[in-house]
């Protein structure tokens, strides 16, 4: 499975699906939570009052905006971080800032730099648990236990592989070099 298909399918589960447009919070928003609407030819806008799509299209608008938010968190924390990750992390990742618009919390950043699977599960708990106060209690709920699923994704996947040669390592050679070059020259 890969990232896209991973954070599709949890998304579809978490945002659930509305055929026709709803008000929330600062756009109307269809389908699959999307502030965006795209049709069968692949072609999409914001959504307005009175849209209304299938279940197809609102997934092709969910996919089509999937690499939009990766590239968001892929920016923030550098992909010499994310690149690593495994797809589920990515996946729940991507959940969260489809949820939120962009990775907010700087404890999760910082997570993720370290490639711990643990360390980013607790920091999406941690740092998330007091979110959104002006919710009413039963919407506050559903969102501490949509992160506590995102988390439990998180922990059970496996930690980031480091991948690539250490750069500082192709500095020996040269320094070395350097030093006898210097050595020799005197």
């Amino acid at each position: 499975m890969n990232t896209y298909t991973f954070a599709a399918d949890l998304l579809i589960k978490y945002e659930g699906y509305n055929p026709t447009a709803v008000w929330d919070v600062n756009a109307y928003r269809i389908g699959h939570g999307s502030d965006t609407i795209t049709d069968a030819s692949g072609n999409f806008r914001k959504v307005k009052k009175g849209d209304v799509t299938t279940k197809a299209n609102a997934r092709k608008d969910l996919e089509r905006r999937l690499p939009e938010f990766e590239n968001k968190v892929k920016k923030q924390v550098g992909p010499e971080y994310w690149d690593p990750l495994n797809y589920k992390v990515k996946g729940a990742l991507i959940s969260l800032a489809y949820n939120y618009g962009s990775i907010t919390k700087q404890a999760i950043k910082d997570a993720i730099k370290t490639g711990n699977s643990e360390k980013i599960a607790n920091a999406v708990i941690n740092s998330t648990y007091n979110d959104n106060k002006k919710q009413s209690a039963k919407v506050r709920q559903a969102l501490r236990n949509r992160r506590k699923k995102e988390a439990d994704i998180i922990r059970s996947a496996p930690n980031a592989k480091q991948q690539g040669i250490n750069k500082k390592l192709l500095l020996i050679p040269l320094v070395v070099f350097a030093t006898y070059y210097l050595i020799k020259k005197t």
